[in-house]
């Protein structure tokens, strides 16, 4: 934080510039950040032995400072002894002064000349005197000295009409005279004015104390609550200047000397409101920063530790609040408050981008229908609205609000009013590891977590992962996996018969259509081989997301390898990730995404292997090395002992790149071809043109 840029920043105050320079043209800029901490933390450190309520005392003196000020009031409209006290200045807590200190202080700041140098002098002067005290006690003591002083005055000329020793003392200190300068413009700069010197000096000293209120929070959370604890010093020492330039001012009134320049003057009130801006700046930051962390610690609270009413969680959750915004009811477009909607009601919360696909609306589609039927779970679309940038902000925002009305018309659920902030957003970026891919959690009435990683549930099984619980996803699980992620993606209306009649059955697929033509011709050639038909070794071979009629399409749609993808994180997740589960056929299944080909052999829908193109297309070829263990092998294990010796021969481990999900994903992973742990990377990809959480 700097809190000023100066013109001319010098290693001394007593530069050569401005030592033989007039009054007149000395400036505070030669005062630099760097020159001024230079000086004070030559022999002053952080030190607070000697503490005292600095919160007190600010109310003290800002009581004192005020009432002084309405008396001069009285003064300037001719309504002079008739000032009415209110309750309020009784209010004050009382202190215990260190009075001698606040003598010497005072003694420092009388009688001194005009000028950038003395004030400078005498800022020091003072900071050795206090040397004991906090920055910020060292910046209240000076003002209470201060203000000490100036009260004094206005309180003997107010009762002056009344009370002869009251008016003999305002005679002393020479009231009058003081009274002549109410009007003038240089006067109500230091004082009366709301944004006067002293005032301003007040609020930053109020400033000050509600930073160091935040000190109890963790700097880590808080960015710039550190580098701004750190600037007090300098801020108090410029309080203390700005004191010290005032109190000459007001003693030149009093004295009939000459005060400060008006240029003098009008630096400081620049300096003091540099130095608000920035503060102020700061602590809304750290406001807003804090109230988020106030709703994180709210969100564990109530999400993880004592789970509450979901009416009362889903709320704080998106606007950080109790009384949020109505959802709207997708199927009939009416808003619908969230205490109607969810009480005593399961939910299902979709939270994702705007980029949300058209599968994934469709699977949630299709279990909205479900579980409507009992009306035990409700869904929430949670739309998460990316933030513009300020060059195109009307544009961006433009074109969001027109796909998020996109997309809610394809959602029958509750939905969400548009946003580009969600209040829980650190909740659900550590607690729930929201990345770019949507996020399915559910859960009960109580808020509850049921299962927080739903959206492979629903992309792998549907409506039969309904009601989302561990045991029914155990259960999933029991299949074997190509049942639950490949016979989904085929065609083949005899498939069903085959898998229940324990065919063997080849399913392949891949980017290269002249692999795929080379396979079904080696496949077309094994079957009429006459040593095929006299052993009656038949098997099967299904194309894997070929529709029926369809004779070019040799792509598979996303939608295949993201559900190849979510079976694996699921059973990782719910079996755990040793090397006897997570080194599995459908990792290397989804090692081959790029490859040209590949193959999965089974028998019914029990996977015995999984090949890439290269190896399955060898065993085909050298049919002829290894027909002849027909005679004593099935078809299936014939073909699986070959592939083993070529991959002993030809052996590739993979690599793999793991999509940005949400939720839980596995950090140990066995390679599929060995029995070694993969190393884990960081790569980097740019999303430059596509609008990211």
């Amino acid at each position: 934080m700097s809190l000023s840029v100066p013109n001319n920043p010098i290693a001394s105050l007593h530069h050569p510039k401005l030592s033989t320079s007039t009054k007149d043209d000395q400036s505070v800029r030669h005062l630099s950040d760097n020159t001024v901490t230079g000086h004070i933390y030559t022999k002053h450190r952080e030190d607070d032995s000697v503490k005292i309520d600095v919160d007190n005392y600010i109310a003290l003196v800002e009581s004192i400072i005020t009432t002084a000020d309405r008396i001069t009031e009285t003064v300037t409209h001719g309504t002079e002894g008739r000032l009415i006290f209110s309750d309020d200045f009784l209010k004050v807590n009382a202190v215990d002064p260190p009075l001698c200190t606040l003598h010497k202080v005072s003694s420092q700041l009388s009688c001194k000349a005009p000028g950038i140098e003395q004030a400078h002098k005498t800022t020091l002067d003072i900071l050795d005197i206090l040397v004991s005290y906090s920055w910020e006690a060292k910046a209240v003591l000076t003002l209470t000295a201060f203000a000490t002083e100036y009260g004094d005055i206005w309180h003997l000329n107010h009762y002056s009409s009344l009370d002869p020793l009251a008016k003999s003392l305002s005679m002393i200190k020479r009231v009058p005279l003081l009274k002549k300068q109410l009007e003038g413009m240089k006067y109500r700069q230091v004082l009366v004015s709301p944004n006067s010197l002293i005032y301003s000096c007040l609020r930053a000293m109020k400033y000050i104390t509600q930073l160091k209120n935040f000190a109890k929070y963790d700097t880590k959370e808080l960015s710039v609550l550190s580098s701004v604890l750190r600037q007090i010093p300098l801020v108090s020492y410029w309080i203390i200047h700005i004191i010290v330039a005032a109190r000459i001012e007001i003693s030149s009134y009093l004295n009939e000397t000459e005060g400060q320049s008006q240029k003098y003057l009008n630096e400081l009130a620049e300096k003091i409101n540099s130095i608000l801006d920035t503060l102020e700046n700061h602590l809304n930051t750290i406001r807003i920063e804090q109230e988020e962390i106030d709703l994180y610690r709210w969100l564990v609270d109530h999400i993880d530790n004592f789970p509450t009413e979901l009416t009362l969680v889903v709320p704080k959750l998106i606007e950080g609040k109790v009384e949020a915004k109505p959802f709207i009811d997708g199927s009939t477009g009416l808003q619908v408050s969230v205490e109607d909607a969810l009480r005593d009601k399961n939910v299902i919360l979709l939270i994702s981008g705007l980029d949300i696909s058209d599968d994934d609306i469709r699977a949630v589609d299709l279990v909205y229908n479900e579980v409507r039927k009992e009306d035990k779970y409700k869904i929430v679309w949670i739309p998460v609205a990316p933030e513009h940038s300020l060059e195109h902000s009307q544009e961006e925002e433009k074109e969001a609000r027109k796909k998020y009305e996109y997309l809610s018309s394809l959602m029958k659920w509750y939905i969400v009013p548009y946003t580009t902030k969600i209040a829980g957003w650190r909740y659900l970026e550590e607690n729930w590891q929201l990345r770019q891919d949507p996020l399915v959690v559910v859960m009960n009435s109580q808020s509850r977590i049921e299962f927080r990683n739903a959206i492979h549930l629903i992309r792998v099984w549907g409506t039969e992962a309904i009601p989302f619980t561990n045991g029914r996803t155990h259960a999933l699980l029991e299949k074997n996996w190509p049942e639950s992620t490949l016979l989904k993606f085929i065609e083949q209306p005899r498939l069903r018969s085959w898998v229940n009649q324990d065919r063997t059955i080849i399913f392949y697929g891949g980017k290269d259509p002249n692999w795929i033509q080379q396979f079904e011709e080696k496949v077309v050639e094994i079957k009429n081989d006459p040593y095929i038909k006299e052993k009656g070794n038949t098997f099967e071979i299904v194309r894997v997301g070929k529709k029926i009629n369809e004779v070019n399409d040799y792509t598979l749609t996303p939608r295949f390898w993201i559900t190849q993808w979510g079976y694996f994180v699921i059973k990782s997740q719910i079996k755990g990730s040793s090397a006897a589960e997570t080194t599995e056929d459908i990792l290397r299944l989804i090692s081959y995404e790029n490859e040209n080909g590949w193959a999965v052999l089974s028998v019914g829908s029990a996977p015995l292997l999984v090949g890439r193109g290269n190896l399955i297309l060898g065993v085909l070829e050298d049919f002829n090395k290894w027909k002849r263990t027909l005679n004593i092998k099935a078809f299936p294990d014939a073909f699986k002992d070959y592939f083993n010796e070529l991959n002993l021969k030809f052996h590739t481990c993979e690599r793999m790149t793991l999509p940005g999900f949400s939720g839980w994903i596995p950090m140990i992973v066995n390679c599929p071809e060995c029995p070694r742990f993969m190393e884990t990377g960081i790569s980097f990809k740019c999303n430059h043109g596509r609008s990211e959480l």
